[in-house]
C-alpha cells in the first residue's frame, strides 16, 4: 500500500494558483509553484487508468470545448452539455490520450444534470468502471483527470451530496443567524406567506430544536433541513422572550433569493476566474474547493485508490466546484435522454463582468496600507456574513 503525504504548505496550492494570489514575492511565487508542481507529480501516477478514459472535445477541429468521460462499450462519452453547445453547427472531435481523433455526435441529454452523450465513431477507448460505496465523506481528498497523464485539479469534499435544484429544496421562509448567547439561531427575517409566517414564528424567535434534534448554528439549522423535501411537516422549537413554544411547519419549495446580496457575492466569485454557465439546479452534487475552468469539467474524479467516484459538474466560484457523485450518474443513464435537437441549454444570469486587465503592484503610503486592512478586515466580515447568513436564506 502507498502512503502519500502532503505538507500544508503544498496543499494550500491545490486551491489557489500562485498567479491567483494578489502581491506575492517572486521568490515566494517560486516556491509555491514548485510546491504545486511537486503534489500533482505525487497524484499523477493515480490519475493515469482514468485518463486513457478521459477526451477534449473539439469543434471544428479549432476550439475546445470541454473534457468528456468514456462511459458504456467505449463508444460513447459524457460531457457538459452547456459546453458542448457552443459547438452546435461545427463538427464534434475526441482526441484521446494517445492523440487518436475521433468523429462524435451528439445522441442525447440530460438536461437536469446539464450532460450530454456522445456516440463516436470506430472508438477503441477504454469506459470508466465507476466505484460502488457509500458515498463521499467531508475532507475527503478529490483528483480530477485529464487525458494521458494531466491532473487537471485537486482539491477536497466541503459539502456532502446535496440538491441544488429548487424544486426539491424544502423552504421554511426565515432568514437566521446564530445566537450570541446559548444554542440555537435566531430569526431575523420572516417572508410573507411563507410556512413560517402561517406557523406564527416571529423575528426574534430562537430556534433551539428542529424535529426534536438540537440545533446549534445556522449550519446545523441547514443540514438539518436538508433531509426534508417540499410537502415534509416538522416541528420546531422555539425561545420567544425566554418562554418556550413549539411550531409545525408544512414545507414549500424553496423561494429565489434576494438579488442584491447574490450579485455581490458573483462579484467575489468570479475573482478567481471564469465560472460555468450552468452551476446550479443539479438534482445532486457534492461540493469541493478544486479549482476548474470552465472547459475543464466533464471529466472523471477519482479518490486516492484511484477509483471513479463521480464526474465534475461546473466551476461555480472561487474556490466552490461540484462533483455529480458516481450513484447519481448511474442512476441518470438507466434514464431515457432527451433528443438533442428538443434539448435546452439552462439559461443562467452571467452576472457582473470583471474586467481581464493585466493587473499593476500598486504603491501604497503608510495611510493607504491601514485603510487597506481596514478594508480587509471589513471583506473577511463580509465573507463570515454571507457564508453563515446566505445559506439559510429563504430555510
Amino acid at each position: 500500500m502507498i502512503r502519500y503525504s502532503l505538507t500544508i504548505g503544498a496543499c494550500c496550492c491545490l486551491s489557489m494558483t500562485a498567479q491567483e494570489l494578489p502581491l506575492q514575492k517572486e521568490q515566494d511565487r517560486v516556491v509555491l509553484r514548485r510546491q504545486s508542481g511537486e503534489v500533482f507529480d505525487v497524484v499523477s501516477p493515480i490519475s493515469q487508468k482514468a485518463g486513457k478514459s478521459t477526451v477534449w472535445i473539439w469543434a471544428g477541429g479549432k476550439r475546445q470545448l470541454c473534457v468528456g468521460t468514456v462511459v458504456g462499450d467505449g463508444s460513447q462519452v459524457l460531457a457538459k452539455w452547456s459546453e458542448i453547445a457552443r459547438g452546435r453547427g461545427l463538427a464534434l472531435q475526441c482526441v484521446g490520450s494517445d492523440n487518436q481523433t475521433f468523429d462524435a455526435t451528439v445522441s442525447g441529454v440530460y438536461e437536469d444534470e446539464d450532460i450530454a452523450v456522445l456516440e463516436l465513431k470506430n472508438s477503441s477507448l477504454r469506459p470508466v468502471t465507476f466505484a460502488k460505496g457509500s458515498g463521499l465523506s467531508l475532507g475527503q481528498f478529490l483528483i480530477a483527470a485529464g487525458p494521458g497523464d494531466v491532473t487537471l485539479g485537486l482539491g477536497v469534499v466541503s459539502v456532502k451530496e446535496r440538491v441544488l435544484r429548487d424544486s426539491d429544496q424544502a423552504y421554511v421562509g426565515i432568514a437566521v443567524e446564530t445566537a450570541e448567547e446559548g444554542e440555537g439561531v435566531v430569526i431575523r427575517q420572516v417572508a410573507a406567506g411563507s410556512p413560517a409566517e402561517q406557523a406564527g414564528l416571529k423575528e426574534g424567535d430562537v430556534v433551539i430544536s428542529l424535529a426534536e434534534k438540537t440545533v446549534g448554528s445556522t449550519a446545523e439549522f441547514r443540514a438539518l433541513l436538508s433531509a426534508y423535501r417540499p410537502g415534509d411537516r416538522v416541528k420546531l422549537d422555539c425561545l420567544r422572550s425566554q418562554n418556550k413554544i413549539a411550531a409545525e411547519l408544512k414545507l414549500a419549495a424553496k423561494q429565489p433569493t434576494g438579488q442584491f446580496p447574490q450579485r455581490r457575492l458573483e462579484v467575489m466569485e468570479r475573482m478567481g476566474g471564469d465560472i460555468s454557465q450552468v452551476r446550479d439546479g443539479f438534482p445532486a452534487v457534492v461540493q469541493t474547493d478544486m479549482v476548474l475552468n470552465p472547459e475543464e469539467c466533464g471529466g472523471p474524479v477519482l479518490n486516492l485508490r484511484g477509483e471513479v467516484i463521480g464526474i465534475t459538474a461546473a466551476r461555480a466560484g472561487r474556490i466552490r466546484s461540484y462533483v455529480i457523485p458516481a450513484s447519481s450518474i448511474e442512476a441518470m443513464l438507466s434514464r431515457k435522454p432527451v433528443a438533442p435537437e428538443l434539448a435546452k441549454v439552462r439559461a443562467a444570469d452571467p452576472g457582473p463582468q470583471l474586467s481581464r486587465t493585466r493587473q499593476v503592484r500598486p504603491r501604497l503610503n503608510r495611510s493607504d496600507m491601514e485603510r487597506m486592512r481596514e478594508r480587509m478586515k471589513e471583506m473577511q466580515q463580509f465573507m463570515q456574513r454571507l457564508d453563515e447568513e446566505l445559506g439559510a436564506l429563504d430555510r
